[in-house]
């Protein structure tokens, strides 16, 4: 059998069976490496946190800082889901927010698309901020450094979230409709002692990744150190409880089950694909294509972005990882750099419907009045950031790669 026919059958069976609903794991080496128990111990943490209450708490305080400014909540919602994706990766801040945040702000008249696209918007930094669930599975299928991810997708998340925040303040202030000013006084007195319910996450935040960016701990240690924090959290604030400790590990065992079993079809598929020879057909294809390099990547890019937007982001990673990869590095571009590049671009996957998780998860926890249309509505905006982060990263390749240089 030729290797063109081997590969028209493996991506054709895959997506074929992909269509038809059939989930990934399905569709397609037993995994032991120990790296990827960072992927449990990262998700209990995050979901320790969320019912620990610290997202109320956060949500509250920065707030009390913020109160008076137009598009105040919208920024302090950002400013939360930042925090979260820093403690529990993506999920948590959509969710929290949904719930907290969105009610509040549309209790105060703001514009509906401004209020659930800087929740949702916030929410899917969590694919890029460390310590994120998608860079260890995307790591662990492209065989790159998990760590140098890491450090790769910091500052193009924090330029992310700086890009909303201004766009959120710049609009309030041109259209001060969207977002009405708010009578509410709040002391310094009180902004000061709201301080303290910042200072137990940001000590948490700045342990598990400090610990990572220093060299004092491996991504699995922190990931451990992370989980016995947030357990500790618990205690402090008093929410420790048996139903809270129950739900949080059946959280996590469901998220890192889904993961996990995605990886086992992920590596099968990868093996398969490379043992028939496939990887190296590619590899001569690309090699005797008349086109630019960038022209190439630029085609990888709109591949993903239209991949992103009718597959789950897993099923993208497990078919094109493999493949973009080491034709990346073949055209000669950097391993870290072409993977945050893929990542950023599976962020904009969270977002664009039909498929886009974040649509759902809110969806799931808005208040009842709003609509499918509503939430598609306040996507384009935060979208079009997203792809500016994208193109600016590609641009200037050391907006990824200058920390993983420092740290490394």
């Amino acid at each position: 059998m030729s290797i063109g026919l081997v590969t028209v059958l493996l991506f054709g069976g895959l997506l074929f069976l992909l269509a038809m609903g059939v989930p990934v794991v399905f569709a397609h080496r037993e995994i032991t490496d120990p790296s990827l128990i960072t992927i449990p111990l990262f998700l209990l943490m995050g979901n320790l946190l969320v019912h620990s209450g610290i997202s109320d708490r956060l949500f509250r305080s920065l707030n009390y800082w913020l109160s008076g400014l137009r598009g105040g909540l919208a920024i302090v919602s950002v400013g939360v889901c930042v925090a979260l994706a820093m403690c529990g990766g993506f999920g948590p801040g959509i969710l929290t927010m949904g719930l907290i945040a969105v009610p509040a702000m549309l209790k105060r008249s703001y514009d509906k698309s401004l209020a659930l696209g800087s929740v949702m918007a916030g929410g899917v930094l969590g694919c890029i901020i460390p310590p994120s669930i998608i860079m260890i599975v995307f790591a662990h299928i492209a065989r790159v450094s998990v760590g140098k991810l890491f450090f790769g997708g910091a500052v193009p998340g924090f330029v992310c979230a700086v890009f909303y925040m201004l766009y959120i303040l710049i609009r309030s202030y041109l259209q001060p409709r969207l977002a009405p000013g708010t009578a509410e006084k709040t002391t310094w007195k009180l902004r000061w002692t709201s301080l303290k319910d910042i200072i137990l996450p940001s000590l948490l935040i700045v342990t598990v990744l400090g610990s990572i960016f220093f060299g004092i701990a491996t991504p699995t240690e922190a990931a451990g150190v992370g989980a016995f924090g947030s357990f500790l959290i618990c205690i402090i604030y008093g929410r420790l409880t048996w139903s809270i400790v129950i739900n949080s590990c059946l959280e996590t065992m469901k998220i890192s089950g889904m993961a996990l079993w995605i990886l086992v079809a992920a590596t099968l598929f990868g093996v398969v694909y490379t043992s028939a020879g496939a990887q190296g057909m590619v590899m001569e294809i690309v090699e005797k294509v008349p086109v630019n390099r960038w022209a190439i990547l630029l085609t990888m890019q709109i591949i993903l972005l239209l991949f992103g937007m009718f597959m789950d982001d897993y099923a993208v990673i497990t078919i094109c990882a493999p493949i973009f990869v080491p034709i990346a590095i073949l055209l000669g571009f950097d391993a870290i750099w072409f993977s945050i590049v893929f990542i950023l671009n599976m962020q904009v996957a969270y977002l664009t419907p039909p498929f886009g998780w974040a649509l759902i998860l809110l969806k799931g926890v808005a208040p009842p009045q709003i609509t499918t249309k509503d939430i598609w509505q306040s996507v384009p905006p935060f979208v079009g950031m997203q792809l500016l982060v994208l193109v600016i990263a590609m641009i200037f390749p050391n907006v990824a790669l200058w920390l993983p240089s420092i740290m490394f």
